[in-house]
């Protein structure tokens, strides 16, 4: 698990609460709230899950086959918003919030490109889910 993510899980199902998370792992969690119980690990499982996942352009890219190429390069090929989108992405160091709505935009521009069945199988790969 990653510490970020664990500790926005924690402040999902016990806003305001004290408590130190000293690493990646839910064993790492002090908690110093008198106020409200520890959350138990299922609770804060089940938080993870909620949370917006985030997705980085290389694992995306890797993702693209070559005719999932094809059909980019001739999408974008006379559209200059769809082209600059698509630079964009490529030049994307940081890792994406799926919520964000530039990714949204990006992603479904990608499914009206190379079809439902093939963004499917890539959110598969990478673990998330895109909701309009």
């Amino acid at each position: 698990m990653i510490h970020y993510d664990l500790v926005q899980a924690i402040e999902l199902i016990r806003p305001g609460a004290k408590f130190t998370l000293r690493g990646d792992d839910v064993s790492s969690l002090e908690w110093h709230d008198g106020n409200q119980t520890r959350p138990t690990d299922d609770e804060i499982l089940s938080a993870l899950q909620s949370l917006p996942k985030l997705v980085s352009p290389q694992d995306l890219m890797a993702q693209i086959t070559e005719d999932d190429a094809a059909l980019i390069q001739a999408y974008i090929a006379d559209k200059p918003k769809a082209w600059l989108l698509w630079c964009a992405f490529n030049t994307q160091k940081d890792a994406m919030l799926t919520t964000n709505e530039r990714f949204k935009a990006g992603w479904f521009t990608l499914q009206a490109i190379i079809g439902d069945t093939r963004m499917s199988q890539i959110a598969q790969s990478l673990g998330i889910t895109v909701n309009p």
